[in-house]
Formats: structure tokens, C-alpha cells, sequence
């Protein structure tokens, strides 16, 4: 607030009025109801005033130049003071408190330490996760999970973030029990959470016998979680005096840590400039930054120790915006805590930015009023506000702003194009940066100078002035479409770019065919003859790069399988610039609308040739006559695998099955009863035909083939049954998936000024049915098994896919499946969060590692993923050593030795240290790339928001089962696709008492508001309906 001792003051929130009036368009939709009623939960008020009497209205464009005039009397500040009390008596006095709902920015101004509040103790959960409160998802059809940050082990030291605070808390984790995850602060506190975000954790910091006297205070045999709540309302649990002995060691750390820092204090402050590139982003370790920011001497056997690399995470963590962690873990002794470093060009444009906004609010404090439209120009935001306006005003004429995170347009729209200066887009990119990419954490100070450009705008009045509006605006204006899912701008994959509308962008390599070789295998490939090669894919399936075979040995009861995959990497230079081209988007993305290729259908055609051209992905799918890597393993008709092989070949007789076909062909069990909920928006487009293969029905296959698939069929489920012994999950429940229908612009000259929009897509949402078969999921399996197998018994390092905790745990995971978690699968129920957390507690999930280790979900000793070279880049690593090997072995007449390390690093194009420097980025990646997938769920609440509100097809209640019970909030689902939803105190309508609320309780309730952006249904409670039947929850308790 600026004051002078003789003229009137004026507030900074009060530059609002500073705006010229602009009335509503006629479609908008009044945000006055459940938005207006909900502005004391968002910390939202607008209705402020001067101390000058400005009106607002069309005449006066926001504001009265004669109020301030040269020699106008002005009356007494008492009397203005009067005035205003008496205009507002009625609005509501606004606290901004210290607790927070989930997604919402914190108050970090008034509250920067933690208390003893127990609203602070909400863990942040991991970001941009599809999963229940960030807890791993084992219901995922390909098998892989990564690493999850949730899996900790007892006696780990993390730093916890807090919503509703910015302070670190530094605690020892006491493990998962009674479906929370407990832990020991440093403040000597007793913290739960559900699912946590470590940004820097130590291995082992704790000894178990450590743990004891605290975990002895807790009860484990807990079924209501709230208990944990209670028993520390009462002051019942481990107190720091039980702890003394972990807050000792937590204290000494943070010393030790502290005392680095200020040593080094001058080099790691300049950690920005230091590490910063001018105009590109970097990706650095946290290892490779503090080699570059400590001196050497603080080495320990030639490693940083913890707590110097936590003084560098402590000075990257006050540079958020410069500094962004990447890894799934935050371990700090793993490879993969990768941190993204903003360039310096990115920085500098924040920060001109805010010169802007400071720029904008000081010209109108030292008016004493707001500025005239004439005045507004006078400064860059000003300028931008004025063009931005009458860009929303010709977008309302034609398209409705909502308050649910999307622009309603169900027709085509021709908007003129805007022409914005350098200065406009400046901020336009600070505003996409803000509501898109998500690049400030809840505590930047940026937030406030998205909210004020916002704020100067004057067009979203009863509106919170967020991320989601920010969103909507950038839509209104024409830089992101109406369509448009945020989830694929929330992930950065390095070095590819979002192209808006749909599509990432990558440097194409200029000389396609300089990043090819002969083939590696010519001249020694198996020729298959007429051997029938079984490809089971969908009829609309472009790339076909797996196939199956059988060929039958002179013992009955022994037979050869042999699982055919496409081999580009015979012809891929390892080291070229398309390696490099592919590893960016290492695998494909199934995201709904916006299906994004590895390889690109069109790459490697010769434009000159037209649709003659072939691309190098039809070139080596699996086709008559092309080459093959094979697999193959000789198996028992009881499942056991008793040789392996591999060899590269040429196939000849493709038969191409449709799956569903084969399953009923082979009488496969049907899976469990799925729901048959359906829902369905907007027109139904028509669509280009899609090419379809020629496909061949089994029943009308020749005899002896018929009997190969059922022969296939019999030792796949003699294969899997050895797997399920071992612990493998048996059956994955379909999940609720959108399909996108987009509709053609309407045409317009080509010269045209005008930015033309189509009509709304067509979604139709429905669970997975599903479409696949014993054959090929399990040869697909036995196939990775075979690569993983070939290359350990040789030394070969690829990328293995492991659990990083079961080598200590399998007996206790056994346990688990087999006494908890399967027999639950078998009844048709799907697992509970408080199961699967468990389960991963143990095993630790699956990481990326150039040595073999156990996959428990598959019930492997090892697995390595090699059967999709054309959509995953790991598959096409591992072809290339394995490649690599072959030829040796033909060239040497010998098998290779992996103990003679020399000889591997000369022969293999990726070393154990290359390939350990590659495999943290390309699990990051793969990460991503799963995350962008998960747009599929903001496809579904865009349906679900035009289904609400303008086609009226919804029930008009559901039922609402409580998961999660907050201080302030429920978070639970309701029985439409089990959609994650949330209930408050105001939509808990006093119809019972939070208190006497239990995890399982169900309520009938109407939707209140949903919104696409935070991703976020807010439901209201209409009628109590208490717990479920004890039978139920007998069946369905969390462990």
C-alpha cells in the first residue's frame, strides 16, 4: 500500500476498477451462483475501493477523472472511510488460512513455518498422477510401473513437503501400515501422509533397532485410518523423547549439511549462473551438479557424502523456477535424481515480465486513481490488456467462457487474428508457462503476477484469479485451442516441443539415409520357409512388429516357440542421428486425439515417388518376405523353458489373426463382468476410412495350422500358470477410456487474416474391452524373458527391467499376493490403494538397469522388454547388442564371454558405462511419456462437463464412496468410471457431522462443479447413506 501524508491512498488490489466496462456476452454463462458462493474457499474478493469515489460503468470506463482533478476538494479520509464501510458492510470478512484444498495455491505469506496444525501434515502427493493419491497403479496392461517415489524403506531419511507450508521437513520414514505412510520428523512429530513426494531421500539412514521405541507407540493391526488422527489429537502417540535417538541423528545431519553449504556458500548461491546454458535447457544429476559446485576434498571414497549433496539440494530447492527435479526418485544415490535447468533467455523473459506487471500497478499508485484507456497505453501491460480485451470480446460473440476449464463451442468459430507486439508475447508465454506447463512451485512468488494480469484484465469477475482461469483466458484469445487437454503441456519431454493443437515437435535428421547400414545380418538369416507366422493384431493395426510360430521336436511333449520381432535395428546405425531423433520420444503415446509415434509413419519416404514411396515403418513391420529378430524357446507341455535362442531371419508365410478371433477360437475363460457404463458427447463425425489388413478367421485356417494355435495357446497357459506361481498378477480390471472424434475446420481462403476453429470433437467414453490373448501376451512375455536370459548368460548390458527391493522381500510379497491381495482378484474385486501400496513397499517397483534382478509382477527372474523395436526405443537397445554379440559369435565361431570386459567394450556399440548414463534420461522419459497418456482422464471430464451442462444426458445423482477423510475435505469417488471426486465442508450441507465420517461411508450426491484443468469434481451431498454391508467391506477393507 503506498500512503502520502497530504493526498488520499489507494490499495494495489484496488487497480481492478481500472478497466474499461465490458458487458458480458449474452452466451457466457453467470458465474454468480456456485463460483460466487465459493469465493471465501478460494480467498477470493473483489468488490475493494479507494479512497476516491470512482464508479464503475459504461459511461465512465472505470473511472472519474474529476474525482482527482486539479483543485477538486476532496473530503476528509474519516468520511470516505464512513462512506466505504456503509457500501460494504455486507461482504464477508476474508481470512486467509493456513491450510489449503488439494490444488489450490498455498498461503505462504502469512504462514511460512510449519505448526502444529494438523491440515499441514497433508503431504504433497505426486504431481500429475492418474493414480489414487499418488499411490503406484498396478492395473496398467503394459506391465510397467517404474520407479515409484512411494517406495520407501523403513529407516529412510526424506524431505517432505507440506501443503500449506514451504518450510522442508526432514523425517525418517516408519513405513506403511493401516493405509498411510508414517514418519518421524526432525521436530521430534509423529507425520502421516497417503501418498508423499520425497524430493531428496537417503538409503538407509536409520537402522531398524532405530525405529522401535516410535513404531511402538503406533498401533499396525489399525482398519480406520482416522484412528492415526485421533490418537495424535490425544497426544497418544510416540512423543521425541521415544525419537531422541532419530532427531539426534537428523540434527547432526542437518548440521553437517549446513556447514558445507556455508563453506561453499558463494560458489553454490551462483548455482544460476554457473549451470544455466543461455538458451537451451540442461539436464544434470544431482551427482554431475555438485562435482561442478563442491570441491573435491568432500569426496568419500570417491562420492560426495549425503549431506553435502543435500547443501546442493537445499540451494537448488531456493531457485525453484531455475531448478526442476525429473527423477522417480529422489534418492540421492541414484543415477536418475536428474534435475532441469531453465535457460537463462527463459529467466531473463520472468523477470522482464514482472518488471511489467511492477511497472503497470506503480503507475496507477502514483496516479492516486485508475489510469484512463489513453493511460494504459503508456505501459507494455497496459497495451496488452487493451488488445487482449477486444480479443475476448469478439471470442464471447461467438463461444461462452465457463468456470469448468474449458470454452464451450459447439459450432465451428473464424475469429480475426490478433497481432500481437514482442511485449504481448512475452506474456502470453509467461501466462502459458504459468497456467500450461506448470513451471512455478505452489510457493513462487510468480503466482501473484499471473493472478494481477488476470486482475488488470477485468473480465473474469467472480472468478478465482488461478492457473484455471489463466487457462481459459489463453483460449479466449486463440493461443490454445478449445479442445485442447492441459495434460500434454503439464510434461516437458527434453528436447521436443509441444506443438499446440496436437503433436510434439523433434528435430527430423536431415540425411535419413546416413543413419542406416547394411544389414548386420545379411547373409546368415534363417530362412522360415513356409512356416506360418501367426500375427495377432487388431485389423486397424499399422505397425505389426511381433508374430508367433510353433515347431514341433521329435519328443511329443517338447516343443519350440518362436516369437518373430520386426528388426530395424539390423539397419539403424547405433550412433546416428536417427538414435538420437527416437530416443527423445522413446516410445509411442497412446494419448486419445493425440497419438504421438516413436518413428513417424511418413519418415524415410522419398517424397519425389508420391504415395509410391515407402516409409521405413512399413519397410520392417512384419510382412512376407522381411527379416526378423526370433526368440525362441523350447518348452515342456508343464510350462518349464529348457533351451533359448536367438537368431535373426527371414519370414515368409504371414497369416494376420484378429485377437478376439484367436481367443474364442483357442475358448479362452472370459474375463470378469465389466461395467457397460457408456457416455457419449457431441456430433458423431464421419471418419476416414482406415486402412484394414487382409485377415484370415481361424476357424477357416487349414487343420494343421489350427492346431498350431491351439498347441500355442495350451503351452502359453502352461507358461503363465509357472509365472502365477511365483507371484505374477493375474488380471488387470479394464479402466474407463476415451475415444476422440475430431472434427475438419471449415474452409477459407488461403490468404485469410482469420484463425478458424472446428466444432467440438466427439467423445465417447467406455471401459476397455478387451481385445488381446493368451497367445500373445504370454509369448510376448516369454520372448522378453528369452532376451534378458540370452544377454545375462553373456554379460551384455542392456536395459533390464527389475525390482529394486525384492531380493529382501520376496517371501514377505508372497505372503501378501497369495494371503491378501489374489484372492480379492479372484472374487472380481479390484485391489484396494491400501493393497497395492503395500505390495510396493516390497518389491520397491521396477527400475531401468544395465544387470539382471527379479520382476515380481511378472513372476521373472529377469525381463528385458524386446519385442516392440518400432514403438519402444529400450527394445531397439536391446536389439543392437544383441546384434552386436551375433556377429561376433558368427564372425569367432565362439560364444561370447561377459567376463572379459575389454572385449565387450571394443564389440558392443553400448558399454555398461554408456548405457548406465543413458538409462536415467530414457526412464525419465518413458515416465512422461505414461504421464501425457494419462490425458485420457481430462477427456473423460470434458465429456463429463458437457454431458452436465449442456446436453443433460447425466443422472442427476450418484453415489459417492469416501476414501479419504481431510480436516477439511472428503476425497473419494462416485459411481460413474469410479471418478476420483471431492467433498468439502460446504458440500458436506451439515447432513452429517465430518467427525462421525468413515473411510467406506457413501453418500448420495449431485455434481457441483467440475473443472478440467485441476482435473478436479467437487460434489454436493445430498443424502447420508452411511457404511456399506458388512459383507462388503469384509470383501473390499484396505490392508
Amino acid at each position: 500500500m503506498l500512503q502520502n501524508s497530504s493526498r488520499p491512498f489507494i490499495c494495489r488490489q484496488c487497480l481492478a476498477h481500472a478497466k474499461p466496462y465490458i458487458r458480458p456476452a449474452k452466451h457466457t454463462p453467470s458465474s454468480k451462483g456456485w463460483l460466487a458462493q465459493r469465493r471465501v474457499a478460494w480467498g477470493v474478493q473483489r468488490n475493494l475501493a479507494t479512497t476516491v469515489d470512482s464508479r464503475v460503468g459504461p459511461g465512465s470506463h472505470g473511472h472519474d477523472s474529476s474525482a482527482t482533478a486539479p483543485g477538486a476538494s476532496v473530503s476528509s479520509i474519516r468520511q470516505h472511510l464512513r462512506q466505504w464501510e456503509k457500501e460494504n458492510r455486507k461482504q464477508p470478512l476474508l481470512k486467509l488460512g493456513d491450510s489449503m484444498v488439494l490444488g489450490t495455491i498455498p498461503n505462504t505469506l502469512n504462514q511460512v513455518q510449519s505448526t502444529d496444525a494438523s491440515e499441514l501434515e497433508n503431504l504433497r502427493p505426486l504431481e500429475d498422477s492418474d493414480t489414487d493419491a499418488g499411490v503406484a497403479d498396478f492395473n496398467d496392461v503394459d506391465h510397467d510401473m517404474g520407479v515409484s517415489v512411494s517406495a520407501n524403506a523403513p529407516g529412510d531419511l526424506v524431505e517432505l513437503r507440506q501443503l500449506g507450508s514451504r518450510t522442508p521437513v526432514l523425517a525418517v520414514y516408519l513405513g506403511y501400515f493401516g493405509a498411510r505412510n508414517h514418519f518421524f520428523a526432525a521436530s521430534g512429530k509423529w507425520v502421516i501422509g497417503i501418498g508423499f513426494s520425497p524430493v531428496f531421500t537417503v538409503s538407509k539412514f536409520a537402522q531398524l533397532t532405530d525405529l522401535l521405541p516410535v513404531l511402538a507407540k503406533i498401533p499396525r493391526n489399525v482398519t480406520d485410518p482416522d484412528t492415526f488422527d485421533q490418537l495424535r489429537l490425544d497426544g497418544l502417540g510416540p512423543t521425541k523423547q521415544d525419537g531422541a535417538l532419530l532427531v539426534q541423528k537428523m540434527g547432526k545431519f542437518r548440521m553437517l549439511s549446513e556447514r558445507v553449504y556455508q563453506d561453499n556458500l558463494s560458489r553454490l548461491d551462483r548455482a544460476q549462473s554457473m549451470l544455466a546454458d543461455q538458451y537451451s535447457p540442461k539436464y544434470l544429476s544431482l551427482f554431475e551438479i555438485a562435482q561442478i559446485l563442491l570441491p573435491a576434498h568432500l569426496k568419500r571414497d570417491t562420492a560426495f557424502p549425503p549431506y553435502a549433496l543435500y547443501a546442493v539440494h537445499t540451494a537448488l530447492s531456493r531457485d525453484d523456477f531455475t531448478f526442476r527435479p525429473l527423477s522417480p526418485s529422489g534418492d540421492c544415490h541414484r543415477r536418475d535424481h536428474i534435475f532441469e535447468i531453465a535457460p537463462q533467455r527463459q529467466i531473463a523473459l520472468a523477470d522482464r515480465v514482472a518488471t511489467m506487471i511492477r511497472e503497470y500497478t506503480v503507475f496507477g499508485s502514483l496516479n492516486l486513481r485508475p489510469p484512463t484507456p489513453d493511460e494504459l497505453g503508456k505501459t507494455p501491460l497496459g497495451r496488452f490488456v487493451q488488445v487482449a480485451r477486444q480479443r475476448v470480446i469478439a471470442s464471447r460473440t461467438q463461444r461462452s467462457w465457463t468456470p469448468h476449464g474449458v470454452i464451450h463451442a459447439p459450432e465451428p468459430v473464424k475469429l480475426p487474428q490478433a497481432k500481437w507486439t514482442k511485449d504481448d508475447n512475452d506474456i502470453i508465454t509467461f501466462l502459458e508457462w504459468w497456467a500450461s506447463y506448470r513451471l512455478f512451485e505452489a510457493s513462487s512468488p510468480f503466482h501473484s503476477s499471473g493472478s494481477t494480469i488476470l486482475r488488470a484484465l477485468n473480465l473474469y469477475e467472480d472468478a478465482p484469479l488461478n492457473q484455471s482461469t489463466a487457462w481459459s483466458f489463453l483460449q479466449e484469445i486463440g493461443v490454445i485451442p478449445p479442445w485442447e487437454i492441459p495434460a500434454r503441456y503439464k510434461v516437458r519431454l527434453p528436447d521436443a516441443t509441444i506443438i499446440k493443437g496436437g503433436g510434439l515437435e523433434r528435430d527430423v535428421p536431415e540425411d535419413f539415409q546416413a543413419s542406416k547400414r547394411p544389414d548386420i545380418a545379411l547373409g546368415a538369416r534363417k530362412d522360415w520357409g513356409n512356416t506360418p507366422v501367426f500375427c495377432i493384431d487388431g485389423p486397424t493395426t499399422v505397425v505389426i512388429d511381433d508374430g508367433v510360430s510353433l515347431e514341433r521336436t521329435e519328443n511329443s511333449d517338447e516343443f519350440w516357440i518362436h516369437v518373430h520381432t520386426a528388426d530395424p535395428a539390423s539397419v539403424i546405425q547405433p550412433d546416428s542421428a536417427l538414435r538420437r531423433f527416437m530416443e527423445l520420444i522413446p516410445e509411442n503415446i497412446y494419448l486419445p486425439g493425440h497419438f504421438q509415434a516413436m518413428l513417424p509413419s511418413d519418415l524415410g519416404t522419398d517424397t519425389s515417388k508420391g504415395d509410391a514411396s515407402q516409409g521405413f515403418v512399413e519397410e520392417y513391420s512384419l510382412r512376407p518376405g522381411g527379416s526378423s529378430l526370433s526368440f525362441s524357446a523350447k518348452v515342456n507341455r508343464s510350462g518349464d523353458i529348457l533351451e533359448y535362442k536367438i537368431e535373426p531371419s527371414t519370414i515368409h508365410n504371414v497369416m494376420y489373426l484378429d485377437p478376439t478371433d484367436v481367443a474364442a477360437f483357442c475358448n479362452e475363460p472370459t474375463p470378469p463382468a465389466m461395467p457397460t457404463t457408456k457416455l457419449s458427447v457431441g456430433t458423431t463425425q464421419q471418419q476416414p476410412d482406415v486402412p484394414k489388413r487382409p485377415m484370415l478367421a481361424a476357424k477357416d485356417l487349414d487343420k494343421p495350422y489350427q492346431d498350431d494355435i491351439l498347441q500355442l495357446y495350451s503351452l502359453s497357459e502352461a507358461i503363465k500358470q509357472k509365472r502365477l506361481d511365483k507371484g505374477a498378477w493375474p488380471y488387470f480390471f479394464p479402466r474407463p477410456s476415451a475415444k476422440v472424434s475430431f472434427n475438419d475446420p471449415p474452409k477459407v481462403g488461403t490468404k485469410s487474416d482469420s484463425l478458424v476453429l472446428p466444432a467440438a470433437p466427439r467423445i465417447d467414453v467406455s471401459y476397455e474391452t478387451s481385445t488381446g490373448c493368451s497367445v500373445v501376451s504370454n509369448t510376448m512375455v516369454l520372448a522378453g524373458e528369452i532376451a534378458a536370459r540370452w544377454c545375462a548368460a553373456r554379460g551384455i548390458p542392456v536395459p533390464f527391467r527389475r525390482d529394486t527391493k525384492l531380493d529382501e522381500n520376496r517371501e514377505a510379497a508372497l505372503a501378501t499376493v497369495f494371503e491378501k491381495i489374489y484372492p480379492v482378484i479372484k472374487q472380481g474385486i479390484a485391489p484396494t490403494m491400501g493393497m497395492r501400496q503395500e505390495l510396493l513397499n516390497l518389491t520397491g517397483g521396477v527400475e531401468l538397469s544395465t544387470s539382471p534382478g527379479p520382476y515380481f509382477l511378472l513372476g521373472l527372474d529377469m525381463y528385458a522388454k524386446a519385442t516392440s523395436p518400432l514403438r519402444r526405443f529400450s527394445d531397439l537397445l536391446v536389439h543392437w547388442q544383441i546384434h552386436a554379440a551375433l556377429d561376433y559369435e558368427r564372425k569367432t565361431g565362439t560364444t561370447l564371454d561377459g567376463s572379459k570386459v575389454g572385449e565387450l567394450s571394443q564389440l558392443l556399440p553400448f558399454t555398461q558405462k554408456t548405457l548406465a548414463d543413458m538409462l536415467p534420461l530414457l526412464h525419465i522419459r518413458e515416465r512422461m511419456t505414461r504421464t501425457i497418456a494419462q490425458g485420457n482422464y481430462e477427456w473423460i471430464l470434458l465429456a463429463l462437463i458437457h454431458a452436465w451442462k449442456y446436453e443433460q444426458t447425466l443422472p442427476k445423482t450418484f453415489v459417492f464412496t469416501v476414501d479419504v477423510k481431510w480436516r477439511s475435505n472428503l476425497i473419494g469417488r462416485i459411481d460413474l468410471f469410479d471418478l476420483r471426486s471431492t467433498m468439502d465442508l460446504e458440500g458436506l450441507d451439515d447432513k452429517v457431522l465430518l467427525a462421525d465420517i468413515r473411510t467406506g461411508d457413501r453418500f448420495e450426491v449431485e455434481i457441483a462443479h467440475v473443472n478440467v484443468h485441476s482435473r478436479e469434481i467437487l460434489v454436493k451431498a445430498l443424502n447420508y447413506l452411511g457404511a456399506p454391508a458388512k459383507d462388503a467391506i469384509a470383501s473390499t477393507a484396505a490392508v
